[in-house]
């Protein structure tokens, strides 16, 4: 693989964990899913299906077995397996919907970005200032997946039927290039296991979030817009309730 781009700055990071600290990224496998290049009526579909298939390839919880469900897309001539577990698939669908609104907004003004998947672990922190502002809880991401993403634009021509051509020649192509990111994201997640921590016990995938960057892999926005949501009002409102001392 080639070496992936320097870490991004996060913007509208969903965490499925509850965890809002800035993560630790030590020892961490990543990887790189082939660029998608994809009509933008095509993304969200793209993406739902990916991210389902990650959370699935790394639910090896160890009470609370998975029971995935097999799907066939409403879009592509794809089958995959998607969670059953309601607060992750809440939170891919939030996930779906904020990097469709990357490109539709213009944030991504190349047409191009970047979804990034960590999975993580967490561990207790010592008891100090700082870790009452930031949280008792340590994120130590472990692996990372990284999908590029490039909006195409949608020809258009006088004849009706020359349009639905185009509109099938995209379809297929972008059905062909998610069962290509899915075949290599499959093979990937089941030869690389060395690294893993023990599984979780609670539930039945790791802990993950998610982050989006422009395609050079820069953070996308500015300002607290770069940190995980809802870390910066809570240093805010975490450092309003520390005591005054004199």
């Amino acid at each position: 693989l080639p070496p992936p781009p320097s870490h991004p700055a996060t913007i509208c990071a969903r965490s499925a964990g509850g965890c809002d600290a800035l993560p630790a990224m030590l020892n961490v496998e990543e990887f790189v899913c082939p660029e998608l290049r994809l009509a933008m009526c095509h993304v969200k579909e793209a993406i739902r299906i990916i991210l389902h298939s990650l959370v699935v390839c790394r639910s090896i919880g160890g009470h609370q077995p998975i029971e995935p469900k097999q799907i066939t897309s409403d879009l592509f001539d794809i089958d995959y397996m998607r969670t059953d577990e309601v607060a992750f698939v809440q939170e891919l669908e939030q996930t779906v919907e904020q990097f469709s609104e990357v490109f539709e907004s213009n944030l991504s003004r190349s047409g191009r970005a970047q979804l990034i998947f960590n999975f993580y672990t967490t561990k207790s922190r010592k008891q100090s200032i700082w870790n009452i502002i930031v949280g008792s809880d340590e994120k130590i991401v472990f692996e990372q997946w990284r999908v590029p993403v490039a909006v195409q634009p949608l020809k258009r021509f006088p004849n009706p039927a020359d349009n639905l051509r185009e509109e099938a020649s995209l379809q297929a192509a972008a059905s062909q290039q998610v069962q290509q990111a899915l075949h290599y994201m499959i093979a990937r997640a089941n030869s690389k296991v060395d690294h893993l921590p023990p599984p979780p016990q609670t539930q039945a995938s790791y802990k993950f979030e998610v982050s989006f960057a422009s395609g050079d892999g820069k953070g996308i926005g500015s300002g607290s817009a770069l940190l995980p949501q809802g870390l910066s009002s809570s240093l805010s409102q975490t450092i309003r309730h520390i005591p005054y001392i004199a």
